[in-house]
C-alpha cells in the first residue's frame, strides 16, 4: 500500500473524495466511500482509493497503491495537504520512525508536524505535538524523549 491516511471523521466522505478530484482530477467512480464490506456491491470500474469509515476522531481511512501514486505524483505527505487544505480538514499518517504512536498531523491550512498519541486508546486519539504545528496553535506541546529528537 502506498497511502495509509486518517482523516477527521467531522469532514465526510464525500467531501474527501471530491477534494481528490477537485486537486488531482481523479474520476470520482474511481474513488469509493463506504464499508469494506459494500465494496463488492460498488457499481462501475474497479476503485483506486478507497475511504471507508473507521472508529475515533479520525475516522476516514483513505488507502490507495501505486494507482493513484502514478495519477498524482504526490507522496503520502503531499497528498494529506492537499487534501487538508481542500477539504478543510486535519488527516494522521504514519512519520516513519520507529515509535508506533507517533504521526504527523496536518492541519486544515496543511502545515503539519509529529504528534504522540493514547497508546492506551484503539482510537487514533492525539495526546499532544512534540513540535509546535501552526495550523494547530491550541494542541499542547511536550518535546519528544531524548531518544526521538535525532529524527
Amino acid at each position: 500500500m502506498t497511502y495509509g491516511i486518517y482523516f477527521d471523521s467531522r469532514t465526510s466522505a464525500e467531501a474527501l473524495r471530491q477534494a481528490l478530484h477537485t486537486v488531482y482530477n481523479v474520476p470520482l467512480d474511481l474513488v469509493y466511500a463506504g464499508p469494506y464490506e459494500e465494496l463488492n456491491d460498488h457499481p462501475g470500474p474497479d476503485p483506486i482509493a478507497l475511504i471507508t469509515p473507521v472508529d475515533g476522531e479520525f475516522g476516514h481511512e483513505l488507502s490507495a497503491g501505486d494507482k493513484l501514486r502514478t495519477l498524482t505524483e504526490a507522496s503520502e505527505l503531499e497528498l494529506a495537504q492537499a487534501i487538508c487544505r481542500t477539504a478543510r480538514t486535519r488527516a494522521l499518517l504514519d512519520d516513519g520512525g520507529p515509535a508506533p504512536d507517533y504521526w504527523f498531523l496536518v492541519a486544515a491550512d496543511g502545515s503539519y508536524g509529529r504528534v504522540q498519541t493514547d497508546p492506551d486508546s484503539e482510537d487514533l486519539t492525539i495526546l499532544y505535538a512534540l513540535e509546535p504545528i501552526a495550523g494547530e496553535p491550541d494542541l499542547p506541546v511536550v518535546p519528544p524523549p531524548d531518544w526521538a529528537r535525532t529524527w
